[in-house]
């Protein structure tokens, strides 16, 4: 499997084997004009290709995979997330201000008691 990438530092293409970076003989670096990954971003990256790598195979038992990734549908995709997820922590601050009113019940039926 061979991942395409396009430098956008020099805007030139090159391929690499997942194998190659998996083992590490090979790393993420533009051979056009030596961009670099940064080393956090190239160690989850691998992981990731490690771990689809294998889901891969397991599914492979039942069916034939075949997937195309382009970075700008991820980037529309993290975008958003990030507007659903702000918009889940205004919902969570509406359910927590809910339940303030809920502890004056039972004062109510403390008294009734005490007047009998």
């Amino acid at each position: 499997m061979s991942i395409d990438f396009t430098c956008q530092k020099c805007e030139a293409s090159f391929e690499l084997d997942t194998q190659d970076l998996i083992e590490g003989t090979e790393k993420l670096v533009c051979p056009h004009c030596d961009a670099k990954a940064p080393a956090n971003l190239s160690e989850d990256f691998v992981a990731a290709l490690t771990e689809i790598r294998a889901q891969i195979a397991a599914l492979s038992k039942k069916f034939a995979v075949s997937m195309t990734l382009e970075s700008e549908d991820l980037e529309d995709e993290l975008e958003d997330e990030d507007e659903d997820e702000s918009e889940e922590d205004d919902d969570d601050e509406l359910d927590f201000d809910e339940d303030e009113d809920v502890e004056d019940d039972e004062d109510y039926d403390e008294d009734e008691d005490d007047e009998r």
